[in-house]
């Protein structure tokens, strides 16, 4: 029996705005391959968890806060990929929890991309308040369709990219007893930067 979520999406080209001016050498077109790169990449795992009997990742990978780590970082090779992964500020931070993670191999750096993945329309946290590029992809996943192999398979809702200051964070921190990871979060400003430098999205 075929399984609707093993369809493969196709980001294309008429969907993206070619009128931004993007950092470090990045082209719309980079960014909309990127996103095909990513489709590629989880048709073929998907197919291969099926084949085996596993079903697919998206509901294999729990919580969901870890298959948007997940595609985060599949998103963040296919942009290094697309763009040469050799361009200053564009190659893939291999330093452990480094930042950026399109900044070559730096603990913290002032250049390069922070990528992150969401399902939110209007929520996008990092740990702490910090300046310099954004890039969030958004995307949504069909999980509640019965029986599980009606889903449909997950789709990249847009890319945005905006260049953030400490001021367009609000940071929650934490109480002093408790475990919780301090949160900084998107404002309402920053937003509206997002969503200004939409460079991909559904119409």
């Amino acid at each position: 029996m075929s399984s609707r979520y093993l369809d493969r999406p196709i980001a294309r080209l008429e969907h993206a705005n070619s009128s931004l001016d993007l950092p470090y050498g990045v082209t719309v077109p980079a960014i909309v391959e990127a996103v095909n790169d990513v489709y590629a990449y989880l048709h073929a795992l998907n197919r291969g968890s099926v084949d085996c009997g596993y079903g697919r990742l998206e509901e294999l990978i729990q919580p969901p806060a870890n298959f948007s780590g997940f595609l985060s970082n599949v998103f963040v090779q296919a942009v290094a990929k697309r763009t040469g992964n050799a361009k200053p500020g564009l190659a893939v931070n291999r330093y452990h929890n480094g930042r950026p993670d399109l900044g070559d191999a730096v603990q913290r750096g002032a250049e390069g991309v922070e990528v992150k993945a969401s399902r939110s329309s209007n929520s996008y946290q990092g740990h702490n308040v910090e300046s310099g590029w954004l890039m969030v992809l958004r995307f949504a996943i069909d999980d509640s369709s019965e029986p599980v192999y009606e889903r449909g398979p997950t789709t990249v809702v847009a890319v945005m990219l905006a260049n953030l200051t400490e001021a367009d964070w609000n940071f929650s921190g934490r109480a002093p007893r408790s475990r919780r990871t301090p949160t900084a979060s998107v404002n309402r400003i920053g937003l509206q930067k997002l969503r200004a430098g939409t460079v991909y999205g559904l119409p």
